[in-house]
């Protein structure tokens, strides 16, 4: 994998984290855990029993995970360390007699902000009643580094292929395909006037978006035919609504994901990963072409001042 190519991945793998809470970032962190370890087991609730406090484990080492993540870390510090002692002492007083513990992590989906201090002082209450326990927090960052060193087949699994900027083709079929799903999507756009026509590369510059970014919406400039001819052929509706659908989910990227050097670049991959359930080469060039269209009329992204 190239350095753009990783680059790109790291900022949709980034984004599902910032998108994924409860259920769904349990089942992503599973899928990342039974790729990186085979011997990963994940823990089918039984019943009024559950999990027995076991989000999985691996019983050849004895490395148990318990996983919480909630919508936003920093006003659930009191719920974080209840959960943490809680599931503890549900895991130990059934799964100690089955398969010992010999490490415990308490997975916490932070979203990159970090834990309080009183996590690592309930994490340390644990090691020392329990000291011939491995006891840690695993957080977005450690997941994140699993992640990364997985085998491309691996990481072509968990978030689709990866987007090249050089497959351009655009198929009508399946553009419509693109179309009938983004159509459904619900989001919430802004309601101001967007101006007309910018100038591209001062767009882009100005977006502060990064030269792997750049080409995938330069390359895909030139389908812009495609694009005249689908609107040809459709009524305004389509063409006005996923201006409304691009544009919401633009604002929605804006919400989710915090601050930071590269904040546009994921926020175009959040774009891209929200536009359709199943990504081919196909598919990619088609979202890839109509995100292209509406980041020159600035229906997403901000207009050069």
């Amino acid at each position: 994998m190239d350095r753009n190519t990783r680059y790109i991945v790291r900022l949709i793998f980034q984004n599902r984290i910032y998108t994924c809470d409860g259920a769904a970032f349990e089942s992503f962190f599973t899928q990342v855990m039974q790729s990186h370890n085979h011997n990963f087991r994940q823990v089918k609730p039984q019943g009024q029993y559950g999990d027995r406090k076991n989000d999985g484990f691996d019983s050849t080492t004895g490395t148990y995970y318990q996983v919480y993540a909630p919508e936003d870390i920093r006003i659930k510090e009191k719920d974080t360390i209840e959960k943490l002692v809680t599931d503890f002492t549900g895991l130990y007083s059934y799964w100690q007699s089955i398969t010992p513990i010999r490490s415990f992590f308490y997975v916490v989906n932070d979203k990159y902000k970090g834990v309080y201090a009183s996590l690592y002082e309930e994490l340390q209450k644990i090691k020392t009643q329990y000291p011939e326990i491995v006891t840690d927090s695993f957080l977005s960052k450690n997941l994140e580094d699993i992640f990364l060193g997985l085998d491309e087949t691996a990481i072509d699994g968990i978030i689709g292929i990866i987007p090249s900027p050089d497959d351009i083709s655009v198929e009508y079929g399946v553009m419509k395909n693109v179309v009938d799903y983004l159509l459904k999507v619900e989001t919430n756009p802004q309601q101001e006037v967007i101006p007309i026509n910018p100038d591209f590369g001062n767009k882009i510059s100005f977006n502060k978006l990064s030269e792997q970014v750049a080409a995938y919406l330069k390359s895909h400039r030139i389908n812009e035919y495609a694009i005249n001819d689908f609107f040809e052929l459709n009524s305004d509706f389509a063409k006005n609504e996923l201006r409304n659908v691009f544009n919401g989910l633009y604002t929605e990227a804006l919400s989710a994901i915090p601050d930071s050097e590269d904040k546009n670049d994921k926020v175009f991959f959040y774009i891209y990963d929200k536009s359709y359930p199943k990504h081919s080469v196909a598919v990619d060039a088609a979202i890839f072409t109509l995100m292209a269209y509406y980041f020159e009329y600035c229906d997403i992204f901000e207009a050069p001042i």
